[in-house]
């Protein structure tokens, strides 16, 4: 386990503080909770990946040319010439 340190609205400690003790854990173990479920860690990996796909969809950005663009690139050629 990795330890963090985050700074929090008094509002939304005061929220924390009060779900923790109507749950019997701990803050930390109430923040754990929420992340997991609100990023799908260690739970449910289809479901992560499926909130993933289609993330760019929205986009107009053409891929071919993205990578025409990579192999034109003289990256290459400068390696070889010295």
């Amino acid at each position: 386990m990795k330890r963090t340190q985050i700074y929090l609205d008094e509002d939304l400690f005061y929220a924390l503080r009060v779900q923790s003790r109507a749950l019997g854990i701990s803050i930390s173990d109430l923040i754990r909770k929420v992340l997991r479920k609100k990023l799908s860690v260690k739970g449910n990996t289809a479901s992560a990946i499926d909130n993933f796909a289609g993330i760019w969809s929205d986009q107009d950005y053409d891929v071919d040319k993205h990578i025409r663009t990579l192999r034109t690139n003289s990256r290459l050629k400068r390696l070889y010439e010295e």
